[in-house]
């Protein structure tokens, strides 16, 4: 919504939300699916309608009717040294509860990372985008990602760039987060 003063224009209605996950989230168990914790690990960058549920890691939509764009980026990583790289499949995907509790997958990606003379890596980052249009007043979105290690290794959620790559690179940036942002 939209109000014209003085031939200005004010946005009454902005919503928008980020969360970024700011410690790494290690040691889960491997091939399950695991909630981001960004109610315990992560620090809200944005939320204009005060909107965040970290008891659930979820984000309660502002508006039962209205559309949203929500952004994801996950980063997985083998738990293990990096010399003994494990992941063989990765996975992210948000879900959406209509209802305020019961959580659906909504969109995601998977990427199987191990090659066919099975060779295995340590990292993967996966990211998406997607339009959403809420039909409830008690719809909320999280973020979940897994990772299916060799020989049972558990896997990590990697909070910056350079955490889920080798070494020598330096970039810092957030890896893990979750945005949305209502467009009408």
């Amino acid at each position: 919504m939209s109000e014209i003063i003085c031939g200005s224009v004010t946005e009454t209605a902005k919503e928008y939300f980020q969360v970024n996950l700011t410690t790494s989230q290690n040691g889960n168990s491997d091939a399950v699916a695991t909630v981001v914790d960004f109610g315990g690990k992560g620090t809200v960058q944005y939320d204009t309608k005060s909107k965040f549920d970290s008891t659930n890691d979820a984000y309660l939509l502002g508006s039962s009717s209205g559309v949203y764009l929500i952004s994801f980026s996950i980063a997985i990583g083998s738990t293990s040294n990096i010399n003994t790289e494990t992941l063989k499949d990765v996975a992210a995907q948000v879900e959406v509860a209509t209802d305020g509790s019961t959580y659906v997958g909504l969109f995601g990606n998977g990427f199987r990372v191990q090659n066919q003379e099975g060779d295995t890596q340590g990292s993967e980052a996966i990211s998406g985008t997607y339009i959403y249009k809420a039909t409830t007043g008690t719809t909320k979105v999280r973020l979940v990602g897994e990772g299916d290690t060799a020989g049972g290794v558990n896997f990590d959620i990697k909070k910056n760039i350079s955490e889920n790559t080798m070494t020598d690179v330096t970039l810092t940036g957030t890896a893990t987060y979750l945005s949305v942002v209502r467009i009408a």
